[in-house]
This record gives C-alpha cells, sequence and structure tokens, in this order.
C-alpha cells in the first residue's frame, strides 16, 4: 500500500495538469479570433 501512494499522487497530479492544459488551450482559442481581434 505505502508503494501505491506515490503513484496515485502522479496520476492524480498528471489528471489535473492535463485538464488545466486543455482549458488553457481553449480560452486562448477563444480570446484569439482568427483576424487577432480579441473577442468578448
Amino acid at each position: 500500500m505505502p508503494r501505491l501512494i506515490p503513484l496515485i499522487l502522479i496520476g492524480l497530479g498528471l489528471y489535473f495538469w492535463f485538464k488545466a492544459r486543455k482549458r488553457a488551450a481553449a480560452y486562448v482559442e477563444s480570446v484569439e479570433s482568427d483576424d487577432g481581434t480579441p473577442r468578448r
């Protein structure tokens, strides 16, 4: 069991990191439109 704890923590960290990266990419895409003017 003690060996599982670091694996679980690493897995959770990767999961949240990928989620945050995807959200950040979607946010950047929604802010920057094709002609370069920010959309609100």
